[in-house]
């Protein structure tokens, strides 16, 4: 045989053996995973979930995403146009998509090797014992997964430690009603959406002037979870702390728990730190508020612009005043505003301190909604004096 025509042949040959080899890592690869079982027409399971078999094209090498698939969205496809399925069409089937929960196989191929779940960071909406039962079943799919695609390594389970009772769950000040009575002509009329509006959850305050807060967004169209906490001191109105909880896509059962879960632990630590001492009983007091001998209200001015463009005015300044019969008036909070979509401000009342001769006002703020009415209402809180600044 020619020399040349055999060195072709092995190179044939070993290039042919590369393509093969290489075609083991991209290809279709089936896993199960847990669904709600009213999903899966054959299943004959009454606990409300079943084991499905799904199917992914993977660049990767089998054994690693045969494990870890099992925690990516699992989409439904829905092409038909049945009105009844419609809310369906792009939806994830995945019960074990939670954020936190981690499932991978380590250390392949050597003697150390272990495929891990752990949902020790879990950060999930569903009760306890939901969540125990989803665990449940994705425990079950992943030895399942290890048994189909032969992976014989140890299976680890790491668990979430059991919580410690600390900072108890934030309760929701309902000031609703009188921040919509107060601003009536701005609401859209619409029936039982007058305003777009915001949760605020009051924490606790310190004997010099502190005081914490939570403020869950109305995101409405936005495709997110937007929470924001905040310590803020009442002489300066300063914020001397702020965190941020953001979700940007629709997880599962992500919402105000979630969050708590997740950066309750942080929190209570800022509140030590500002020395705020937390409380179930904070309450709303709108249009007055009592001290002492003195009762104090509150008043809101502002200037306006109309804009041909938007065929509407929005303030250019705001000033909020407090006063009392015997003791006069003083300003306690200036802005000005330029280019912001602001419809109207206004002072709707008080959060009591305890005893101290320091009050928090709740300021109510309308914006323009994203396509106009419902308008989104959101609220300031600025810190007060009782005792002194008036003028007769």
């Amino acid at each position: 045989m020619n020399k040349n025509n055999l060195y072709l042949k092995i190179l044939i040959l070993l290039t042919f053996m590369t393509q093969t080899a290489s075609a083991s890592m991209d290809y279709f690869l089936t896993y199960y995973i847990p669904i709600d079982s009213e999903m899966d027409i054959n299943s004959k399971n009454n606990d409300g979930i079943a084991l499905h078999k799904a199917i992914a094209y993977t660049y990767y090498s089998e054994p690693e995403s045969a494990i870890g698939f099992i925690t990516n969205k699992y989409i439904i496809n829905t092409p038909h146009k049945a009105k009844e399925l419609e809310h369906m069409r792009n939806h994830n089937i995945n019960l074990a998509y939670i954020k936190g929960l981690n499932v991978e196989l380590l250390d392949y191929g050597s003697k150390e090797c272990r495929v891990v779940m752990d949902s020790s960071k879990v950060v999930t909406e569903d009760s306890p014992e939901a969540l125990a039962k989803i665990l449940k079943y994705v425990k079950k799919a992943t030895k399942l997964n290890m048994k189909e695609h032969k992976i014989d390594c140890a299976f680890e389970e790491i668990t979430a430690p059991r919580l410690k009772k600390g900072l108890a769950f934030p309760k929701v000040l309902n000031m609703e009603q009188s921040a919509f009575l107060a601003l009536d002509k701005y609401s859209s009329n619409i029936e039982g959406v007058p305003f777009l509006y915001n949760n605020f959850y009051p924490l606790g305050y310190s004997s010099d002037g502190k005081f914490a807060y939570i403020k869950e967004y109305d995101t409405d169209p936005a495709d997110m979870v937007l929470i924001r906490t905040f310590i803020q001191d009442l002489v300066t109105d300063k914020i001397v702390w702020k965190d941020e909880y953001r979700v940007e896509e629709n997880i599962t059962n992500i919402g105000f728990k979630s969050f708590w879960k997740e950066r309750g632990g942080i929190i209570e630590n800022k509140l030590k730190k500002y020395a705020i001492n937390t409380t179930k009983n904070m309450k709303f007091e709108k249009n007055y508020h009592s001290y002492k001998d003195n009762i104090y209200f509150v008043e809101s001015h502002d200037k306006r612009r109309f804009y041909k463009d938007w065929g509407m005015s929005f303030l250019e300044s705001s000033v909020i005043s407090l006063g009392a019969k015997s003791l006069g008036m003083k300003t306690i909070d200036s802005r000005v505003y330029k280019g912001e979509h602001l419809i109207a401000r206004q002072a709707i009342g008080f959060i009591p301190l305890g005893s101290s001769d320091r009050v928090a006002v709740v300021v109510a703020n309308v914006h323009r909604g994203w396509e106009g009415p419902p308008h989104n209402l959101s609220y300031d809180i600025v810190g007060a004096s009782l005792r002194v600044g008036f003028k007769p």
